[in-house]
């Protein structure tokens, strides 16, 4: 007896694993809400704030996702009361010891994502919708991760996913209210605080903005004073930030702010953050390109990418700054010799006005300057050659 060959048919491929086949029918409710009171109830209760803490990650990412496509289905009060839930819901995230950090940044990241099409779909009669966007929006920005240095952001891709997000979402929004909202005041005093750590935020902020064409580089100018004063903890990665963004724009703006960083240097109590920065712009806008995973590597550099810079038919206007650049070297110079001097008392306050935080980069930035002045002493008028050859400093081989 002859049998018909069977042929061994594959095993199915099934690629939907449940919690992907979960938010495929979580978007089918969302098609179809309409048509179907059913999927309206269903969606109105995952939407509950008490529902929704319950919902697993993917599910809350996929409803914050679409919650443009929620909102519309509901009216009345229920889409003002849903956006209050997800500030509510973000806040009280921060002290949420069960998710990952990289969870919560997963779900902010869906949540600016859906604001952003909800400021896209919103009409220019619906101002209070918008304001509550906006309140929303200040919620998840007081959230955002502290600035960071690109190749710290490269090894934790989702700060810089969640940073991407936040600023396309913050371009759409109402210029009044971002220019309000960004707006950085200037205390007397800059502490390493909540309040100092959004303001560096924000300055962030303004020069991705800046950079997307969102906001006139102005803006980010009115922060320079305080970006260039402020301690140096923290601001590593705002700076590297701005210094991108200046690379966008014209000559003579480079060179403004090349200058003020100068003239600022002169007077700062945190010399450190605008010689910093003075390497980085200097560094950037020449031949010379130094490493900049570590600021160490850009102040000792600054002798170098100075000069060359300065070399630079185009930039030689900035070399007038050269009187400025002794004149905080010398400051620099008084510090750092009562700091040495066996008869001083560090712990007394700078008559130079530098925090005494600074300390530990004392020699280090006496170095430099000194060397960058010695460098660049052919600037100088003779008088002030004469000063600089009187500074005694010593360099360690």
């Amino acid at each position: 007896m002859r049998y018909a060959q069977v042929t061994q048919l594959p095993a199915p491929n099934i690629t939907l694993k449940g919690g992907t086949l979960r938010e495929e029918c979580l978007q089918f409710a969302l098609v179809h809400a309409k048509q179907f009171d059913g999927l309206l109830r269903f969606l109105d209760e995952l939407s509950d704030l008490s529902r929704f803490r319950t919902l697993e990650i993917s599910l809350q990412s996929c409803l914050l996702n679409h919650l443009a496509d929620l909102i519309k289905l509901f009216s009345g009060s229920k889409p003002e009361k849903l956006l209050d839930d997800v500030s509510n819901y973000f806040s009280s995230l921060t002290t949420d010891q069960v998710l990952k950090s990289e969870e919560r940044s997963s779900l902010r990241s869906s949540c600016w994502k859906g604001l952003n099409q909800c400021l896209d779909e919103a009409s220019l009669d619906s101002l209070e919708y918008i304001k509550n966007i906006e309140r929303c929006m200040e919620v998840l920005f007081s959230l955002l991760p502290l600035p960071q240095a690109p190749v710290i952001v490269q090894v934790n891709q989702l700060d810089s996913v969640e940073w991407s997000e936040a600023v396309r979402c913050l371009a759409k929004a109402r210029p009044g209210w971002l220019l309000d909202f960004l707006h950085v005041s200037h205390p007397d005093s800059v502490t390493r605080d909540v309040q100092f750590v959004e303001v560096l935020k924000k300055i962030q902020a303004k020069a991705k903005l800046v950079r997307i064409g969102s906001i006139p580089l102005t803006e980010l100018g009115k922060s320079k004073s305080y970006l260039l004063n402020s301690e140096p903890l923290g601001t590593w990665g705002v700076l590297l930030e701005v210094v991108a963004t200046l690379q966008h724009v014209e000559g003579s703006v480079k060179r403004q702010w090349l200058v003020d960083a100068i003239e600022i240097s002169c007077v700062s109590s945190y010399p450190s953050t605008a010689l910093q920065f003075i390497g980085l712009l200097s560094g950037s806008c020449c031949k010379y390109m130094p490493l900049i995973a570590d600021r160490s590597y850009v102040l000792n550099d600054i002798p170098v990418t100075l000069t060359s810079l300065l070399s630079d038919p185009n930039w030689e206007v900035v070399a007038e700054s050269c009187t400025y650049l002794l004149s905080s070297t010398e400051r620099i110079y008084s510090w750092a010799t009562k700091l040495s001097s066996k008869s001083g008392d560090n712990r007394s306050p700078s008559s130079e006005g530098i925090d005494e935080s600074e300390k530990g980069m004392a020699q280090i930035l006496l170095l430099v300057m000194h060397h960058a002045c010695v460098c660049l002493k052919h600037y100088l008028p003779l008088e002030k050659q004469l000063r600089l050859a009187n500074m005694v400093v010593h360099y360690v081989r």
